[in-house]
């Protein structure tokens, strides 16, 4: 099964943890999984020591979870396309639209 995954909350909010591990029960369990990032989700894709969740994310894109961002929240954040963790695609809605049609299942955490 193709699982797709919509992360758009930002930092201090519970959703990227279950999104995360929603993804990775989906990978142990032999599915494929994509997730994209918009709005202040994109916050957690920065790659420092604060980030809590960076080495979650980097494991996930190593296992072969396509993570894409939204370029334009990005942007509109003040992120450098240098800072994201090694990995994120920079995209835009019509990826995130991509996506949806992908998906067989399709999760979103806004």
């Amino acid at each position: 099964m193709r699982f797709g995954i919509l992360l758009g909350t930002g930092v201090g909010r519970q959703e990227i943890q279950t999104a995360l591990a929603l993804a990775r029960a989906a990978l142990g369990q032999g599915h494929e999984v994509r997730l994209f990032v918009m709005g202040d989700g994109v916050l957690h894709l920065q790659a420092h020591e604060a980030n809590s969740w960076a080495e979650e994310l980097e494991k996930l894109i190593g296992a072969g979870v396509e993570v894409t961002c939204c370029a334009s929240n990005m942007m509109a954040r003040g992120i450098a396309k240098d800072r994201l963790i090694p990995g994120v695609v920079c995209g835009s809605q019509y990826d995130h639209a991509g996506l949806v049609h992908w998906s067989e299942r399709y999760l979103a955490f806004t």
